[in-house]
């Protein structure tokens, strides 16, 4: 049946995190492989109560269809939430999606036609790269600094793709805690990329799945509070900061935009549930989101320092092995000799029964082989310092390899 497959599926792989995790399932492996949040947070108590009560007297409205902006409830939930942060919205410019991966195909789908070129992150966010990488478009990876995105960088290569006609679209960020990296831009930073967008006609897509979950340092206003000219559209997402399983994310976006998204929208999938946008909904009415996003820092902030310390107790002193300190959100990244390929030593991990996403998965280049990423929101304290300390005996055997492999040759 492979003719009658699209090129578009061809062309699509399968994602690596999610076949990788495939393999994680085994319950003696500790696993810094998914970027889950960790379930203990989940307020599922007062979601409970919610739920019951919205099914018992509202299951005429919240078991119907909904609109396909979303509820009108929800989406004035989240303006007032944010309105403090610096976004002074109206209903017509949030879009209620199914989860922020549905936001990325929908961004895909409005915006990318084939050999479109895309500015994206090295490393970025795999999902990106997968719905990017669906609808055809050219990505161009621009690495990575502490503060952020290379700016120098971006601006070479933009002037190098017009200059061999190239059709220039959007620079998709995570501003926040970056997905794998960990690592934050700068104020500095922000404002620039803000004006090379305005001086080169560029759409700007921020991924912000985790600035609420800052737990050190000092906040720094989205690219979309800051933003004058309606270049930027932000993907916000309740995934990692209420409920992965309610699948609830927004567009935010000057009301053109949304109205080009909705259409895309549209035709996916009509509505989101309308039953969890009201439990949403209601769950940030009735309790506030402040208290709940406390414990969640605090939870966070000392798992992040159990990784650190652990690293800091158990990985080799060798030079070229380096790691981030994230201010928040929900990963670290680990940069390894370059003789090391962290595909290849995948299974030596697995034996040890540590797991990890190998870091090339999150390139479009090509490159990272010597680099992983490591999720501490899922395991405990005691469990992240045990799964630690085998993964840095997987490094030292791996290590110990290459160096006979070299002596060899």
């Amino acid at each position: 049946m492979k003719r009658h497959t699209s090129q578009r599926a061809l062309g699509t792989p399968r994602s690596a995190i999610r076949e990788l995790l495939k393999l994680t399932e085994k319950p003696e492996i500790i696993s810094f492989a998914g970027g889950l949040p960790d379930p203990e947070t989940f307020p599922h108590e007062e979601l409970a109560e919610i739920a019951a009560d919205e099914l018992r007297g509202h299951y005429r409205n919240v078991l119907q269809y909904g609109l396909s902006e979303g509820s009108q409830t929800l989406r004035r939930a989240v303006i007032d939430w944010l309105r403090p942060q610096g976004l002074d919205l109206s209903l017509n410019q949030v879009l209620v999606t199914t989860a922020s991966q549905q936001g990325l195909d929908l961004l895909a789908k409005a915006f990318l036609d084939p050999g479109d070129v895309i500015f994206c992150g090295l490393p970025t966010y795999l999902g990106a790269i997968q719905s990017f990488s669906l609808f055809q478009a050219d990505k161009i990876g621009v690495p990575l600094q502490e503060d952020g995105m290379d700016l120098d960088v971006l601006e070479e290569q933009i002037a190098e793709a017009r200059r061999v006609d190239k059709v220039l679209k959007a620079i998709y960020v995570i501003p926040d805690f970056q997905n794998p990296a960990g690592i934050t831009m700068s104020l500095e930073k922000r404002k620039r990329l803000l004006e090379i967008a305005e001086q080169e006609d560029l759409l700007i897509f921020e991924d912000n799945p985790y600035s609420q979950l800052r737990f050190a340092g000092e906040a720094v206003p989205t690219l979309k509070s800051m933003d004058e000219n309606g270049r930027v559209i932000m993907l916000f997402s309740l995934s990692k900061v209420l409920s992965a399983g309610l699948r609830l994310a927004f567009l935010i976006a000057q009301e053109d935009l949304i109205e080009i998204l909705l259409r895309m929208k549209q035709a996916s999938d009509l509505c989101t549930s309308k039953l969890t946008q009201h439990l949403a909904a209601r769950y940030i009415k009735d309790y506030g989101m402040e208290d709940h996003l406390r414990i969640l820092r605090e939870r966070y902030r000392a798992k992040r320092d159990a990784m650190i310390a652990a690293l800091e107790k158990y990985m080799p002193t060798e030079e070229g092995i380096t790691w981030t300190r994230p201010d928040g959100g929900l990963f670290l990244w680990v940069r390894l000799p370059e003789e090391v390929d962290t595909e290849e030593m995948f299974p030596r991990a697995l034996e040890h029964n540590v797991a990890y996403i190998v870091g090339s998965a999150f390139y479009v280049d090509g490159g990272g082989k010597n680099t992983m990423r490591l999720s501490f929101s899922v395991n405990s304290e005691d469990e992240i310092e045990e799964g630690i300390k085998r993964l840095c005996q997987v490094v030292r055997e791996e290590l110990a390899a290459k160096r006979v492999g070299l002596t060899a040759s």
